[in-house]
């Protein structure tokens, strides 16, 4: 369902002080409308506020275009690797007790032209793709028009709990939920967190923190890395798990038995037993820890 919203409003005081003019007439000490004006003369800017929304006389009338773009792939194989791309907003990817591929837009646009927001709202495109070998899901989103101040455009693609995802977001933070495969995500402005039982992971941020959290009976059994190189780093996984770990960072801490290198902006060494590489680089601080 598509429909123009008013979120603002503009009020006209002027026969509301006319009222007051007359009543004060009527009273010695204050002035009508025909003698001198109130020091700062003329009509005041007045701020009313309506339930949690102040308005005030002047502002410009702004208007919302409200609707929702969706599109399945019902044969979509589960543990088939899913490549997801979004140009611009957040990105959540849903891992459940469920079948085939399902992605949705629910979009807002706001702005003051009616006829170019729903131009906008009406362009944005969603494709998804399925075979046996892989499956893909992606955005098409069109360039702001004149009328246009910004478009909300939130991907949601629910899987079943057996998938292996790559996600790019250029304009947002990504969000992967329940998936029992593995993981690659990159945020190019924004945060990554990633929670499930992944074989591997690979979270590349370059504005935000990275969080990945194992669930307790994960095992990583191939190379992963992350990446935070405007944030931190969090990873969350079983005190059981074996490898070689590199981590560095402004403060780093790791909870897990290391043998090697051990600073407060570098630990480098063996988990346990021989692996895969465990890689962690932020600007900021690095902690591994086991799961919550």
């Amino acid at each position: 369902m598509r429909m123009l919203t008013p979120s603002r409003y503009l009020f006209t005081l002027l026969s509301t002080l006319l009222l007051l003019g007359v009543a004060s007439a009527q009273d010695d000490d204050r002035p009508s409308l025909g003698g001198e004006e109130p020091e700062g003369g003329g009509l005041m800017d007045i701020e009313i506020d309506i339930g949690d929304l102040a308005v005030t006389k002047g502002d410009q009338q702004s208007l919302s275009y409200e609707g929702q773009v969706q599109h399945n792939a019902p044969h979509y194989k589960p543990g088939t690797l899913v490549t997801i791309t979004h140009a611009r907003g957040n990105v959540s990817v849903r891992c459940t007790e469920s079948e085939g591929l399902q992605a949705r837009i629910q979009y807002v646009v706001y702005g003051s032209s009616e006829d170019s927001m729903k131009r906008v709202g009406d362009s944005i495109g969603l494709k998804t793709y399925a075979s046996t070998s892989n499956a893909s899901v992606k955005s098409t989103l069109p360039g702001l028009r004149s009328g246009v101040e910004r478009v909300d455009t939130p991907l949601v693609v629910s899987l079943p709990r057996e998938a292996s995802v790559n996600v790019t977001a250029s304009d947002g933070w990504v969000q992967v939920l329940g998936c029992t495969g593995t993981v690659k995500a990159t945020a190019r402005k924004g945060a990554i967190f990633a929670s499930g039982t992944y074989r591997s992971f690979d979270a590349t941020s370059s504005s935000g923190n990275v969080e990945i959290e194992l669930s307790g009976d994960s095992v990583l059994t191939s190379n992963s890395r992350a990446s935070a190189s405007a944030g931190d780093i969090v990873l969350r996984m079983p005190m059981t798990q074996k490898g070689q770990l590199t981590a560095t960072g402004s403060d780093v801490r790791v909870a897990h038995v290391v043998s090697g290198v051990n600073s407060p902006t570098r630990v480098q060494g063996t988990l346990l037993d021989k692996g895969p590489s465990i890689t962690l680089s932020a600007k900021g601080k690095v902690e591994v820890t086991a799961p919550k």
